[in-house]
């Protein structure tokens, strides 16, 4: 089952990616491009061809460093997503995938999102999907689970990681609208239900 969840979770990456660079033009932007909360170079940065560009920031050290090992030309930095070293403006793009369900301030990284780039593209899961899959296994209905213990229970029949699913906190579509109101949604569907949400500006200087 693991290795049928990690076939499909490369899957859904991939063509994620094939979206992003659809939706956001990527093969055209010149500057640079913010992976933000970028990990270990495990989406954004593997995929894209020209890593000089990028600039991979994440708060976790080993996990920049893991990236930063990966793709040597990658530029890398470990800051707080909420408060972004960079001016304003700096980059062409900002790419945050997967990481505004963990931050303790959403509203506070999408101010830096909108700050920092000229445009952005964000994803995050949908809290009503009915399968969970932050935990890397798909575990069903998880999070319509009223009791901690039985979430608890959950996890450990499916093999899933308790304590890092309770550090989730899924953002509905309208705090997601308010958080980046000069944004359009789309989203990512899987048996025609919303599975995440894609949160996007164009580059406007090339608008």
């Amino acid at each position: 089952m693991w290795r049928i969840f990690a076939a499909l979770r490369r899957h859904f990456r991939q063509r994620r990616y094939l979206r992003l660079r659809d939706l956001m033009v990527i093969e055209s932007q010149t500057g640079l491009i913010l992976d933000l909360g970028g990990g270990p170079a495990s989406f954004f940065a593997a995929m894209f061809s020209r890593p000089k560009q990028v600039i991979l920031l994440d708060i976790d050290y080993d996990r920049a460093y893991q990236a930063k090992c990966k793709y040597p030309l990658l530029r890398v930095i470990v800051a707080d997503g909420e408060r972004l070293p960079l001016a304003d403006h700096s980059v062409d793009m900002t790419i945050c995938n997967s990481v505004i369900e963990h931050v303790d301030s959403p509203e506070e990284l999408a101010r830096e999102i909108r700050r920092v780039g000229w445009g952005y593209f964000l994803q995050t899961p949908n809290g009503d999907f009915p399968l969970e899959t932050h935990s890397f296994i798909a575990i069903p209905l998880y999070s319509f689970i009223p009791w901690v213990w039985s979430q608890r229970l959950m996890c450990r029949v499916f093999r899933g990681n308790f304590e890092y699913l309770r550090g989730v906190r899924y953002l509905s579509e309208q705090r997601l609208r308010a958080a980046f109101p000069d944004a359009t949604i789309a989203y990512e569907k899987v048996f025609g239900l919303i599975k995440s949400f894609y949160v996007y500006r164009l580059n406007e200087r090339m608008e």
